[in-house]
């Protein structure tokens, strides 16, 4: 966002050059009299009056808040990978962070399609992203929703046999990532998805992980709320100890634009994502997002019937848990 400051800046240069042109204009013109010099005297009180009004003009001249539905714009993919030199500045520096909660839970992939009273529950208003169609056609889905309904979205994920599997805290300081890891890919592979254009797409990587990284960006005009940007992103894991390193592993990183979405977030709001189907496979980017081909132990506390080990899906649920400002 723009800010107000340079247009002050340049207001007081324009004021001083001019004020200096008009003080050389009156010496020569008080040299030929007194008649002049008064003639002067009022063209500087004019050219003043008319700077004064021009500050007034270009005070004005800060952007005023975006409308929400702008989220998605001006968002550029290399803002996700600063540079090692801005990583090594920003230690020194004290940054307001969104304190994020993750809940990783699977249900039965058999189940996916009882899902639906969850997404009833929740709302799509407030979340981007760049294509819609393409999003869905990788087979993911997002809604957001309140901590106030939270007993009710318990409910439905219970319903369709969900279990919570892992929980885990994130944090995320200002225009800065951080990294929620979804599968290790221990070998190189294809992945296929669905690009912008809703063309078949693929890409080859080698061994690494595949995370969704998310990046918080304050809202100038909305204090205690961020912008949260989430793009699954392929990554070399490597430590900063060695910038050479893990400079080299960001260029060599790919980021799957089509399945990235934004929402604004505070306190009490979350997100659930999850599978649009269940395919069963991982071979795209949604199955190795969401499923679980291997199973695991299912049990239903409502029957007394014993687990069974059936082929999962995931859903992940994003909570933000506050923001320091």
């Amino acid at each position: 966002m723009g800010s107000s400051e340079p247009c002050y800046g340049i207001s007081r240069l324009h004021m001083s050059v001019f004020l200096t042109c008009t003080d050389q204009a009156i010496g020569l013109a008080l040299t030929k009299g007194k008649a002049a010099g008064s003639l002067a005297i009022m063209a500087r009180v004019a050219v003043v009056s008319a700077l004064m009004l021009g500050l007034v003009g270009l005070a004005g001249c800060a952007d005023a808040p975006k409308a929400e539905r702008q989220i998605w714009q001006d968002v550029k993919i290399g803002d996700l990978a600063p540079t090692v030199r801005e990583k090594e500045r920003e230690k020194v520096r004290f940054f307001a962070t969104v304190q994020m909660e993750i809940r990783v839970l699977e249900l039965p992939g058999e189940n996916v399609g009882q899902l639906d009273d969850l997404w009833r529950q929740l709302s799509s208003k407030g979340v981007f992203m760049s294509s819609y169609n393409a999003f869905t056609d990788n087979s993911f889905r997002v809604k957001s929703g309140r901590i106030e309904t939270w007993e009710k979205i318990q409910k439905a994920l219970s319903e369709a046999g969900a279990q919570r599997t892992a929980t885990l805290s994130l944090a995320i300081p200002d225009n800065d990532t951080s990294d929620l890891p979804i599968a290790d890919l221990p070998a190189g592979r294809t992945i296929a998805f669905v690009g912008n254009n809703l063309a078949s797409q693929t890409v080859n990587v080698g061994p690494g992980s595949l995370v969704l990284r998310l990046r918080a960006e304050p809202i100038p005009w909305a204090r205690g709320v961020r912008k949260i940007i989430a793009y699954p992103t392929y990554t070399l894991p490597t430590s900063a100890a060695i910038p050479q390193l893990h400079l080299m592993a960001r260029k060599n990183e790919f980021y799957f634009a089509p399945a990235a979405f934004a929402t604004q977030m505070g306190p009490g709001d979350f997100v659930v994502l999850g599978p649009d189907v269940y395919t069963g496979e991982q071979l795209t980017l949604g199955g190795l997002f969401f499923n679980n081909p291997q199973g695991r132990l299912f049990f239903d506390p409502a029957r007394p019937d014993p687990p069974k080990f059936k082929s999962g899906a995931r859903v992940y649920v994003l909570i933000c848990r506050g923001i320091s400002d």
